[in-house]
């Protein structure tokens, strides 16, 4: 379980400086596209973390600067975190019944 959330930390940290040379496009698609799968992600298995809320609203925050590389960095780690808590709900689902006392 460990293993899977640890392997979502570490594309966290690898997309904070993947991106370079952003367009304000670029940027307010990926953020709206965080948003959304956020919002999906959600609903379909009732885990939100609240780190992808911060996420996206400094990657907003950073596009309503005009920095664009930032807003595009936080966006990619937006979609990290979002991708680990549909991974997170999976598991969860597939291993709970192991913890329930015999």
């Amino acid at each position: 379980m460990f293993k899977g959330l640890t392997v979502g930390l570490v594309a966290v940290a690898m997309s904070m400086g993947a991106s370079a040379g952003a367009s304000n496009v670029s940027s307010s698609k990926l953020i709206k596209e965080a948003t959304a799968a956020y919002k999906q992600v959600s609903k379909d298995t009732g885990y939100q973390w609240t780190v992808s809320v911060k996420a996206i609203k400094a990657a907003q925050a950073a596009f309503d600067k005009g920095k664009y590389t930032d807003a595009e960095a936080h966006a990619r780690a937006a979609m990290d975190l979002i991708e680990a808590t549909r991974l997170q709900a999976k598991i969860e689902a597939d291993t709970w019944k192991m913890r329930v006392p015999k």
